[in-house]
């Protein structure tokens, strides 16, 4: 499955409407997007607590969620809220991976409170780092068809401490983190990976990875059996797939 990192933000504006379309247009399954609290506990979908609405510059914690709403009228700019997001997904053949950027459990609660309205268990994953995921972790033994998926900053350490139980890992590295590609590739050299893989899967985890945007990093996890992929090169991880026998799901 490739899964568009924030839709295929190198032709629209990240997590908005048009970049999702865009990413499934071109053949992404899956779509990663991210999910923040305002200052009155609404959610909205963007990376970064800053954003600038209508050019004028706000920190989404700090801000209410009806004068957001009132800035975004009069913005180019695009902003979604939980709501429309919701709105969005049961419409398209795509699972989709909310990165929670918070820890607080209004964050976790208000999306199970939409995926259960909606029926969409089949399609949403909650995703993030461990640190932040605490919550969610929780959530699973109340929620069993609740999909968590971990990133994990220290995989080669998972040998001593199993990760806490959850629907998947993601191995692999952030590009705005500068060395983490080289860092990640000095520790886990392929036969670590596949070992990691063994391990991982053993004990219950769906395999993935992310953010991989060049072939070299594909090649790594595509020979061993990691073809679950987050990217922002969508055309050309697609591309490189269908050269080195990769099949999209039934």
């Amino acid at each position: 499955m490739i899964i568009a990192h924030r839709g295929y933000s190198k032709l629209y504006q990240e997590n908005t409407i048009r970049a999702f379309d865009a990413a499934i247009k071109a053949g992404a399954e899956g779509i990663e997007c991210d999910l923040r609290l305002t200052s009155d506990n609404k959610v909205v979908v963007n990376h970064n607590n800053k954003l600038r609405l209508n050019g004028v510059s706000v920190k989404i914690s700090d801000t209410k969620f009806s004068d957001l709403l009132e800035m975004r009228k009069h913005a180019a700019e695009e902003l979604l809220t939980l709501d429309e997001l919701f709105e969005y997904i049961p419409q398209k053949q795509a699972e989709f991976f909310l990165e929670v950027k918070s820890s607080s459990p209004l964050l976790i609660d208000a999306i199970i409170k939409k995926t259960r309205e909606k029926k969409l268990w089949s399609q949403i994953h909650v995703v993030g780092f461990s640190f932040i995921l605490k919550n969610s972790l929780s959530a699973q033994s109340y929620y069993p068809k609740l999909r968590v998926d971990q990133f994990l900053r220290f995989p080669r350490y998972s040998f001593i401490k199993r990760p806490p139980k959850s629907y998947g890992i993601f191995l692999g590295w952030l590009d705005s983190i500068p060395g983490s590609q080289t860092f990640f590739r000095a520790l886990v050299a392929r036969g670590r990976l596949l070992k990691l893989k063994a391990r991982f899967e053993k004990n219950g985890f769906n395999v993935m990875a992310g953010v991989i945007n060049n072939d070299a990093g594909l090649r790594l996890f595509n020979q061993a059996g990691i073809k679950d992929i987050v990217t922002d090169r969508i055309s050309e991880t697609i591309n490189y797939f269908k050269l080195n026998g990769h099949k999209k799901r039934d």
